[in-house]
């Protein structure tokens, strides 16, 4: 093994797989940038109803988030960002990522609060490692329970609720409750959503992994 390519390279390639996992996830479950809580001119106190929210004349007939959402503990993420696609597989707080991302394929593991990357069959163990969740579903309702559905068009053949979270849209299935996909406002990204409960346990690679 060249030690001084190995050294060089790997935190390089590290921060780079984190910065497209953080890019593509940070619109949907990273925190928000907050307002200001005194209402300008142009803001709508709490007490003056708009065209978008009904009055108490005014009933919504349609659900809000926390009414339809359903989660699992496991699950697999599809994600498409500019610089290439990924899938993160999810189970029971552990994940597996396997990224493409300019040619180059990676993969990360993160088991509890070790993690394991390995590029170009060579792996390695970063330290300080986060104990971070990668995503937290549980914000979704914390912060956007209250958010009302919008009609949306089917999505594969699936009927779907759309909400408007943060700053993207979430698209859940009217039957199940699960979410199929979210998509960036600005459209730099987009992340499917499948295989819920369906994960086998992630297992850490069964290769010699040096600490860096």
């Amino acid at each position: 093994m060249n030690s001084r390519r190995s050294y060089t390279d790997r935190p390089r390639r590290r921060q780079f797989l984190q910065l497209a996992v953080v890019g593509t996830i940070g619109g949907f479950a990273g925190c928000l940038d907050g307002s200001d809580d005194e209402p300008t001119d142009d803001e709508p106190t709490d007490d003056e109803p708009t065209d978008d929210e009904p009055t108490d004349d005014e009933p919504t007939s349609e659900p809000e988030l926390r009414d339809v959402l359903n989660w699992e503990s496991s699950y697999v993420m599809e994600l498409a960002v500019p610089l290439g696609s990924g899938t993160i597989t999810v189970y029971d707080g552990d994940t597996y990522t396997a990224w493409t991302i300019n040619g180059v394929e990676m993969e990360a593991y993160r088991i509890g609060t070790d993690e394991y990357i390995v590029v170009d069959e060579e792996c390695f163990i970063p330290t300080g490692s986060s104990d971070e969740d990668i995503f937290e579903p549980e914000r979704l309702i914390d912060e956007f329970g209250s958010v009302t559905a919008t009609k949306a068009e089917p999505i594969d053949g699936q009927d779907v609720y759309r909400f408007e979270v943060d700053d993207g849209y979430l698209y859940v299935r009217t039957d199940s409750g699960y979410p199929i996909r979210f998509e960036s406002k600005d459209a730099s990204g987009a992340t499917d959503f499948h295989s819920w409960g369906e994960p086998d346990p992630i297992s850490p690679p069964d290769m010699d992994c040096v600490e860096q």
